[in-house]
């Protein structure tokens, strides 16, 4: 796993192995509490992308992108990743995302119901004899770890506490991850991957579009004695 992006918004991205990208951004979540942690807000993200129906057309988007792309270019820019560029990656990238929202919501209440079934028939008195000897050999109120898998999710608790989940679509792709350290993550899938590229390279060929235009307007105004090749590069 390699960085590939450190985003001015504080968001970091990584190159999977497999080809999908992650991107930890609201680590520890500012939307809705379910136990004991917090779920990621995906209305106010930038970067956890969730399900939307697009308010404008890929072309739209695009002509918008170039538009920033070149007015970054003239102030020495490269992907500044302003507030309007994140808004509009969003957009282009959520029309293909899966219900990311649903699914770790869902799948994050079902985590903490079952682990707390799992606990209260743990405490469930013993029945018979060996029962009774098996608790006597247990120290203090340790707990012992809970691990659950599933098609939709994987997770590990210690006690209370959720120390890692991952989630899944109906494909069984991973979608989301989480654990006390490094917060929430978002994994993207294969079509957006596929759209992330086509935004970056959007941008891209608008950007240099954008520079070899301003190269040409700069040649023209060179002075004649600097024309026809010159051992003497005045932009290098």
């Amino acid at each position: 796993m390699s960085s590939i992006n450190n985003v001015n918004s504080g968001v970091q991205y990584y190159q999977l192995d497999c080809g999908s990208v992650r991107a930890t951004a609201n680590r520890f979540g500012t939307g809705a509490k379910v136990g004991n942690i917090k779920l990621p807000d995906y209305k106010n993200s930038l970067c956890m992308y969730t399900k939307t129906e697009p308010t404008k057309s890929d072309a739209e988007i695009k002509e918008e992108l170039a538009r920033i792309a070149k007015e970054d270019q003239k102030k020495g820019h490269f992907h500044s990743e302003t507030k309007e560029y994140l808004e509009l990656r969003k957009e282009y990238v959520s029309s293909v995302s899966p219900d990311r929202e649903s699914i770790v919501a869902n799948s994050t209440k079902e985590i903490f119901a079952n682990a707390n079934a799992i606990k209260q028939k743990v405490k469930e008195p013993p029945k018979n004899l060996l029962e009774v000897l098996i608790e006597m050999e247990k120290k203090g109120d340790k707990v012992v770890a809970i691990n659950m898998n599933c098609p939709a999710y994987t997770a590990c608790f210690e006690g209370d506490k959720l120390n890692y989940a991952r989630f899944q679509d109906s494909n069984g792709e991973i979608v989301a991850t989480y654990d006390p350290n490094s917060g929430w993550s978002c994994i993207g899938t294969k079509e957006e991957g596929v759209r992330l590229r086509e935004f970056a390279k959007t941008y891209n060929e608008a950007w240099k579009s954008a520079e070899a235009e301003m190269k040409g307007q700069n040649s023209k105004a060179q002075p004649k004695h600097l024309e026809g090749g010159t051992a003497f590069d005045a932009y290098a």
